[in-house]
């Protein structure tokens, strides 16, 4: 689409005939324009009603009295002109004196010829039109084939869509073969990017990852849409379509065939431009789709979560700038009235919160021991021993996002997540907008659950910033202290910035580079919130067990089933030595979505099977009683990517194996795995690695090494001592004791 100021203008397509029989005879398939303008010219009247667009008969201009000579010279020119080249005289004539027509002929993105004839014509008037502009009526039989199969294959995706919904089932081989069919004679019949309904197409995209699940739906997107349209189809970027491509090779492409940073970052702010356009049209759904489009590429898991390295660090504004700059997503996120069940649960609260601001000590005091509401996560339960340690002084309640309503167990920014926050704030279906999905109707019943749950609470403590984080702080009073427990995840994923970070009055991470990371987005979205580092809290005690024979050159791994954890590390590790063992604690491989996933899955089955190593590894399941297993193991490796602060390595250490911890990757720009541990147990590389161990396990020094790991690390993460600190930050002035 060509670009007027903030207006998306459509295209012009502009259809030449010489006779109206061919507009009848000829017309193009109706509702495969999508933002294009056609407008039909032919050299006699057409009968009314024959054709379904804007039709206009050419006819030449009336020359002045003054330019009669010159005019009747130009004619007679013409007339030659036309004879030597074989073409209709008076045809010619018509499309050189028609103003209309030469003011449609300049502004068309594209000219149709309907007629051999105008074939001629058009060729005979080069100043006039750019011959890659123009579609010469040889072709016109292939445009239209391509045209019907289009509108083929959009019916045939949305049917596919709407037959799937809700049940993330792949397509049957029958169905895919169909659709690919089908897709591959659009692709034959080469159409126009102006006819291409990019809009459409972005439409269809949006609907496939609910329908078929991420890997199928990317799948299509990638090989079917993907091959009906290309980066050059006008609209392609602002429609959001460019963005869901990036994303879909995201996830289908091996890590060697990724698109680039700058291919990636420009996808998201034409999508964000798009989003932009749409606002200034009034088109507020259309703009938070295209939002989300842009946010699929910003927060793709392959970027972060996955990644040996993520655009996050060392500087967040370089990735997020563009979003925070963006006028859709600041509307989205800021000036959002705060919603009627802020009132209710202050209404609720009246005598419970003293009177005016925030709460004071001794009121809590005066009035016993506070209520407080714990909110679980999507992303793993590490709540309870949190649960544990306010129960001791507080009243808790807990309660799972599923719990509250399966819409908070969503991890992606789809657009009915976006629709459903600007509902929120009176902006969104239900508010003037059409609400095909019933989203108002479901947000009416996430704030109603929510307004149970929340009732009477004075503090709220959440864990992990994702759904439940973002409505709840948009819902909660702000007299009600709020506080969020943020890991690592949470921090690449897009719930995060969505967050109302205004109303959170502190926010709890678990070391210092997620503290740095936390601090600089907290920055850039102009929130002051405290954040404050606290260890995870580990019953230590219990996990002291005398090791058994074999320990000392054993090592272990708990939790090695993600591409995160990187195991292929630790048997390279393995290799070096064919005396050691290792043992891998906890389930198998995560399945894995990506196709780089999928093949780091496959990498790792089949290292597993190498000579070198596939006497020597042992994997144990899940484990009730991890100190069971840990008894065997003499090294904790930690061999991740990305850890925020690594569980299974601490209570590795605490059951007296010798820790060994890769320098994580990821992390390294904001300290790293040096950061929380001792610089003696981390290493930078495997010649590293492979040196400590030998050190280590040395017969006269491994017991010794030990032991002093051990009582370093109930020294550093002594579970008393935080889960007191815990009630301290999360109580804050509730706290019994303030």
């Amino acid at each position: 689409m060509r670009r007027h100021g903030a207006v998306e203008a459509p295209a012009q397509v502009l259809i030449l005939a010489e006779r109206a029989a061919s507009l009848r005879t000829d017309p193009m398939l109706p509702g495969t324009r999508t933002g294009v303008t056609v407008y039909a010219a032919c050299n006699e009247e057409a009968p009314k009603g024959s054709f379904p667009w804007r039709v206009r008969q050419v006819r030449p201009d009336a020359a002045r009295p003054n330019q009669a000579l010159r005019v009747a010279a130009a004619r007679a020119r013409s007339r030659w002109t036309a004879h030597a080249a074989g073409v209709p005289a008076a045809w010619l004539w018509a499309v050189k004196r028609d103003r209309w027509l030469r003011r449609r002929l300049r502004q068309a993105d594209l000219v149709v010829s309907l007629d051999g004839a105008t074939d001629g014509v058009l060729a005979l008037v080069p100043g006039l039109i750019d011959e890659h502009r123009i579609m010469p009526y040889a072709e016109h039989v292939t445009l239209l084939d391509g045209l019907a199969a289009q509108v083929e294959l959009l019916d045939r995706l949305r049917e596919l869509a709407a037959a799937r919904q809700g049940q993330t089932a792949p397509c049957e081989t029958h169905e895919r073969a169909d659709v690919d069919a089908i897709a591959d004679r659009v692709v034959a019949g080469d159409l126009p990017g102006v006819f291409v309904p990019v809009d459409e197409l972005a439409a269809i995209g949006r609907q496939l990852p609910g329908a078929l699940g991420i890997r199928e739906a990317a799948d299509l997107t990638l090989n079917v849409l993907g091959q009906i349209s290309d980066p050059s189809t006008p609209g392609a970027g602002p429609s959001g379509l460019l963005a869901q491509l990036a994303t879909a090779r995201l996830w289908m492409c091996p890590t060697e065939e990724m698109p680039s940073d700058e291919e990636l970052a420009s996808a998201a702010r034409e999508a964000l431009h798009g989003a932009d356009q749409a606002l200034g049209l009034g088109h507020d759904s259309r703009a938070r789709a295209r939002l989300a489009d842009a946010m699929g590429v910003l927060f793709h898991r392959e970027r972060h979560a996955e990644a040996m390295s993520t655009p996050l660090l060392p500087q967040p504004a370089d990735l997020l700038g563009p979003l925070w700059e963006n006028l859709t997503f600041q509307k989205l996120v800021t000036h959002v009235e705060r919603a009627q069940l802020s009132q209710e649960i202050r209404d609720a609260n009246q005598g419970i919160l003293s009177p005016g601001g925030r709460p004071q000590a001794q009121v809590a005091q005066a009035e016993g021991r506070p209520d407080v509401v714990v909110i679980g996560g999507v992303y793993g339960e590490f709540h309870e021993l949190v649960v544990a340690a306010l129960a001791e002084v507080v009243d808790v309640q807990f309660h799972s996002p599923e719990e509250v309503s399966p819409f908070l167990l969503g991890r992606w920014a789809e657009p009915v997540a976006l629709d459903a926050l600007a509902v929120l704030g009176g902006w969104g279906p239900g508010h003037g907008e059409p609400d095909p999905d019933g989203t108002a109707s479901m947000s009416q019943v996430l704030v109603s659950s929510l307004r149970s749950r929340l009732h009477g609470a004075r503090v709220v403590f959440i864990d992990w910033a994702d759904r439940s984080t973002v409505w709840v702080s948009r819902l909660l009073p702000e007299e009600v202290r709020l506080v969020v427990r943020i890991h690592s995840l949470d921090a690449f994923d897009p719930w995060f910035q969505l967050v109302d970070w205004s109303v959170v009055d502190e926010v709890i991470v678990v070391s210092d580079p997620l503290r740095l990371l936390v601090e600089r987005m907290l920055t850039l979205a102009g929130a002051a919130t405290p954040v404050t580092v606290l260890p995870n809290l580990v019953p230590l005690g219990d996990l002291d067990r005398p090791k058994e024979p074999g320990a000392r050159t054993t090592l272990g791994m708990i939790g090695w089933g993600r591409r995160v954890k990187d195991p292929l590390w630790a048997l390279d590790l393995l290799a070096r030595e064919p005396s050691w063992r290792l043992i891998l604690i906890g389930p198998d491989l995560v399945p894995a979505l990506s196709e780089a996933g999928s093949a780091y899955n496959e990498q790792v089955r089949a290292r597993l099977q190498d000579p070198d190593v596939a006497e020597c590894v042992e994997i144990i399941g899940w484990s009730d009683d991890v100190a069971e297993p840990l008894r065997r193991v003499g090294v904790i490796l930690s061999t991740s990517r990305r850890e925020s602060w690594h569980l299974g390595l601490v209570e590795g250490a605490a059951s007296g194996a010798v820790p060994v911890v890769r320098d994580w990757p990821e992390l390294v720009p904001v300290g790293g795995a040096r950061a929380l541990f001792p610089d003696e147990w981390v290493v930078s590389d495997l010649d590293q690695a492979e040196a400590r161990v030998r050190a280590v396990t040395e017969p006269s020094v491994w017991e010794a090494t030990r032991r002093r790991a051990q009582e370093e690390a109930r020294q550093r993460f002594d579970p008393q001592s935080a889960a007191q600190r815990y009630r301290e930050v999360i109580l804050g002035p509730f706290h019994p004791q303030s």
